[in-house]
């Protein structure tokens, strides 16, 4: 799994060069795009260079439409590698690889990886989905060809939805014998044509679950790989392994950026928000993250933490780490440190101390001045010293340190939890997440048999606790610095870090259904699905310091716009999708001819 998590974390960049199509694919995610531009040679040989100069990308995947329909795809393909990518990746639809000559022509330019899109094991089920008479022959002769070619990357992906899912093994039965051993694997989503063919498209997972882990097990013989994308993670129990890193997040909400751009400035909301497509789309709990924080900006947040603070403390402006009646979280380095940020801005605080000798003697006031403590010997300065309990606010990080460390000294915090909360971090990484967390929460709580606060946990593991809503937290990192607006990678991997939840099929009867999104999606990679086990009672009395949660799924409302950080501009008009700026450009052009003809 952490060899998967490398791979599947290679800098790459997606470079759209068409949106013109061949196909017409029932399930197609572009259809809403505008159709049948070839973005000028420029335009992508530009977003080329970015891939490189500003992500530091080694891999790039052109892609379209159909990008095998630029009239200088072979140019592109060796422009980026002259660019120092080494491997050019393309997906197509096969059609044009069944001409020997662009065959040869793309491989001698460079292409080193070629994804072949096969959504049938027969003609008549392919070409009916992709809507093009003739596409499973040619497919499948573009493919054997690039099979048979030595040092060429060759894999196959495949749309599942309600049309091909009873054959889904016979399809992979298919490419197997021609030769392919890697797989990507696609679980159908609410967008453009899928939605409109919904009724012949949407299918249950759970209902055909049997014969897709018959598929999804093939990733336990050595000689195949098989990737899972934009799959409802509660199918993959008892295959966590398949779970697909949640960075693709990342690129899901780059591709629909500047929808997200308009919404955030001025509230324009996305044109797929729709309870019935948010039930099935693999982005909606990051359009709940996003109207979250929206909704703080408007309403206020909790905490803003605004990390380092060290040889800055004259810099930290009172505008941006208080804006929106937020309490700060700041590191300092040691006690004096902290002293000196409260009487800068003697303002609510939540601190990091790193050395916190001196901290008992401290002139911080203990009803605004909070500690997060994540080191054995922090906690045993602050709270493990009979008869010098502090009486502030105490917020301990729960790891595989601090855990044992607070089963050992029971004795001394007997009675000493009024003030403290147990909070399970998350983590960006798989990797991170079992170097960290508890193996066995549940165990460790069993232990504690102290009723303590817990924020970052589903009630099922932490017994005997009482499970809170977390303070809303975001990092000053959220805004832009010079524009003080919302910036929207920085919102995107927030949500992959610190929102990205899962639950088990199984957690649909939890009494804490309406108001638990489960573990977090590395927790859960890490310790499996079977960690999570339904509660049942009253919701009140098994977490009574939580609240129903809000979803898009639910019909949640819009929220937007957003605010930015005080004493910024308003933000102007959010930049035009490029796309459509070429669509009126060619529309123009039509229209210019048209007179031509008629003078």
């Amino acid at each position: 799994m952490l060899e998967r998590e490398r791979v599947a974390n290679r800098r790459k960049h997606w470079v759209r060069a068409v949106t013109a199509c061949n196909s017409r694919c029932l399930f197609c995610l572009d259809s809403d795009t505008p159709r049948n531009l070839h973005l000028p040679f420029e335009d992508v040989c530009a977003e080329l260079r970015r891939g490189r100069d500003e992500l530091g990308a080694d891999k790039v995947i052109i892609s379209g439409g159909e990008a095998s329909l630029h009239p200088r795809f072979h140019e592109l393909i060796a422009y980026a590698r002259g660019l120092g990518y080494d491997r050019v990746q393309t997906v197509t639809n096969g059609w044009m690889y069944a001409d020997r000559e662009f065959f040869e022509a793309a491989v001698a330019a460079g292409l080193g990886e070629i994804t072949f899109s096969l959504h049938g094991h027969t003609a008549a089920l392919h070409d009916h989905l992709t809507q093009h008479p003739g596409s499973f022959g040619r497919l499948v002769k573009g493919l054997v060809r690039a099979v048979r070619r030595p040092g060429l990357i060759v894999n196959v992906d495949v749309v599942i939805n309600a049309q091909n899912v009873a054959v889904i093994d016979k399809i992979v039965e298919l490419a197997i014998s021609l030769g392919i051993r890697e797989f990507d694997l696609l679980s159908v989503i609410p967008q453009a044509a899928a939605f409109d063919h919904r009724a012949e498209l949407f299918y249950d997972p759970e209902e055909h679950a049997e014969r897709l882990r018959k598929v999804f097990r093939l990733n336990r013989h050595p000689g195949f790989t098989i990737w899972t994308n934009r799959f409802p993670l509660p199918v993959l129990e008892g295959l966590e392994d398949l779970i697909q890193d949640p960075h693709k997040m990342l690129d899901e909400v780059n591709g629909r950026r500047h929808q997200v751009r308009r919404y955030l400035d001025t509230g324009d909301v996305l044109d797929c928000r729709d309870p019935e497509r948010c039930a099935h789309c693999f982005i909606a709990p990051f359009c709940d993250s996003m109207d979250d924080v929206v909704e703080g900006t408007r309403q206020g947040i909790d905490v803003i933490d605004v990390g380092e603070v060290h040889d800055r403390l004259a810099e930290l402006e009172d505008g941006d780490g208080w804006a929106f009646g937020a309490r700060v979280a700041a590191r300092v380095r040691d006690v004096a440190e902290a002293e000196a940020l409260w009487e800068r801005h003697r303002r609510p605080m939540l601190l990091a101390i790193a050395d916190l000798a001196g901290i008992h003697g401290a002139a911080l006031p203990a009803d605004a001045v909070g500690v997060e403590l994540e080191e054995e010997a922090q906690l045993e300065t602050l709270v493990g010293n009979p008869g010098q309990k502090s009486s502030r606010s105490v917020r301990i990080l729960l790891t595989q340190r601090t855990g044992p460390w607070l089963l050992a000294h029971l004795a001394a915090l007997q009675g000493g939890f009024d003030d403290i909360v147990l909070h399970q971090p998350s983590w960006e990484r798989m990797d991170h997440a079992l170097a960290h967390d508890l193996e066995d929460p549940r165990a460790f709580f069993a232990a504690l048999e102290e009723p303590v606060r817990v924020t970052g946990l589903p009630g099922c593991l932490c017994p005997g606790a009482r499970v809170v809503d977390e303070p809303f937290r975001i990092g000053i990192d959220l805004f832009d610095p010079t524009t003080g607006h919302l910036a929207i990678d920085p919102l995107a991997r927030w949500h992959v870090t610190s929102r990205y939840r899962t639950r088990s099929t199984r957690c649909r009867s939890c009494a804490l259904a309406d108001r638990c999104d489960g573990a977090h999606v590395n927790m859960v990679r890490a310790r499996g699905f079977g960690i999570l086990q339904p509660l049942a009672g009253d919701p009140g009395e098994v977490a009574p310091g939580t609240a129903p949660r809000s979803r898009m799924a639910d019909g949640r409302s819009p929220v937007g716009p957003a605010r930015g950080l005080p004493g910024r501009s308003a933000p102007g008009a959010p930049p035009e999708d490029p796309l459509a700026t070429l669509a009126r450009a060619k529309q123009e052009q039509r229209r210019r001819r048209r007179l031509e003809v008629l003078d």
